[in-house]
């Protein structure tokens, strides 16, 4: 590969940086947006952490967007560590070339903002990070593609100096945004409903990735499937060094294939034939990058918490659509797999709870209590309405809770078993966060 220079560094900065053009226009996420804002006024390092092509780097710009109100362009330094055009190799010298090449051609002596996008391929880069930020050499923001970003030596390198944001793909409620339909209260749901009920049935099959959302229908399964590649070649493979890349695709296929059932380590091994430490490792992988989360049965024992069986739920049920299983047939489990989704996003700690043959899909763990438990199913019918509920009143009483809810495609009813207030309501109510006003 060509030694990097300083012309050829300059030349990557100028294509990236917004010093001559506009800047490009981008659907806001307000949330994120805000926090970033928040977290701005402490001073401290921005880290956003989430799955690639969740939304980062846009969040970056837009946050650069917002500064270039107050501050001038040229303070603003935003750095693509994916651009092929830099080496394999990048390193902490490689960050002090690309600060002095740009001190010395855009912004000698101004106040700097320091956006590294993908920083992970960067070796030593806490290091730097560290530095710069201790001697106020600028106020940096970082993003990475890995949990890792942020653990052991990572972590203590920077503890104490950066506020973290985990970025996810949309939730529904951003879903809408993006398709311009206004949900603010029930009265937006009931006379947008049709629309609502449609863009359910697209989140639904091609998931919440920001770009799959704006293109046309017949590019949405390609793109994922270059974002499902891209992800186990670049982020698992290449950097954590393995060879067999059959061997991984087949397991995250058997994972979404069973995802929402009960699992463990031992069951993967046994029906892939695979060795179980290969098991083990591939899935911490696809923990680390976010494609997959695991979720526990819930007991005061945290022992035997970390000993029970798991269930394995992927950050978007795009990717399940698109390498795994038809739609149609297995909708019940995508809806699970949504509303886990909505929990995580929502900052929630959650379990299942599988007890006397009984199993609630999810308990919601606030400081030492349990305080919601919510059931989910496709359709509820005279058939399976005693099943559903019953666990569901099982957690409930359990935790002694008075109310529970089921969480269904349309159905929206109150019901008393056994002492306790069940909710019935539509997956799209609970989703835009409007169960207590229906």
């Amino acid at each position: 590969m060509q030694e990097l220079t300083k012309l050829g560094i300059t030349e990557i900065l100028n294509d990236w940086n917004y010093w001559h053009r506009d800047f490009e226009e981008y659907v806001q996420r307000i949330d994120y947006l805000n926090k970033i804002k928040r977290f701005r006024r402490s001073g401290e390092i921005i880290v956003l952490t989430g799955i690639r092509r969740s939304g980062k780097s846009t969040l970056l710009k837009l946050e650069m967007q917002d500064l270039a109100q107050t501050v001038e362009k040229k303070e603003l330094l935003y750095i693509n560590f994916e651009d092929p055009r830099f080496p394999d190799n990048l390193n902490t010298q490689t960050l002090d070339m690309i600060f002095e090449t740009y001190r010395e051609n855009i912004n000698p002596e101004g106040e700097v903002y320091l956006f590294l996008d993908e920083v992970q391929n960067v070796s030593g880069w806490e290091k730097w990070v560290r530095s710069a930020y201790e001697l106020k050499k600028a106020r940096i923001y970082v993003t990475g593609s890995s949990s890792k970003l942020l653990s052991g030596e990572i972590a203590t390198s920077i503890s104490g100096r950066y506020l973290q944001l985990d970025v996810y793909p949309l939730t529904f409620s951003e879903y809408l945004t993006f398709q311009n339909i206004a949900c603010r209260n029930v009265s937006d749901y009931s006379l947008n409903k049709i629309e609502i009920i449609r863009s359910f049935t697209e989140y639904l099959r091609y998931g919440g990735f920001p770009r799959i959302v704006l293109v046309d229908e017949d590019l949405k399964k390609e793109e994922l499937l270059s974002y499902f590649n891209t992800i186990l070649l670049k982020d698992i493979l290449a950097r954590f060094r393995l060879r067999n890349y059959a061997m991984l695709k087949k397991l995250v296929e058997y994972l979404f294939t069973n995802d929402t059932k009960q699992n463990s380590i031992n069951s993967v091994t046994r029906a892939l034939n695979y060795n179980y430490q290969t098991v083990e490792d591939y899935i911490s992988y696809l923990r680390q990058v976010y494609m997959v989360f695991e979720l526990r049965n819930f007991n005061y024992s945290l022992k035997k918490q970390l000993l029970s069986d798991i269930k394995y739920y992927t950050i978007d049920t795009g990717f399940v659509n698109a390498v795994s299983f038809s739609f149609s047939e297995n909708i019940g489990r995508l809806y699970e797999n949504v509303v886990f989704n909505e929990l995580i996003r929502r900052g929630k700690t959650i379990f299942f709870l599988n007890e006397d043959n009984s199993e609630c899909d999810f308990i919601v763990q606030e400081g030492n209590a349990i305080t919601e438990a919510y059931q989910v199913c496709y359709e509820l019918n005279d058939k399976n309405i005693q099943r559903e509920t019953s666990g569901l009143v099982m957690a409930c009483k359990k935790f002694s809770l008075n109310k529970g809810y089921v969480i269904t495609e349309s159905t929206t009813k109150t019901v008393v078993e056994d002492g306790v207030e069940i909710r019935i309501v539509p997956i799209t109510v609970f989703l835009l966060g409007l169960v207590e006003q229906v």
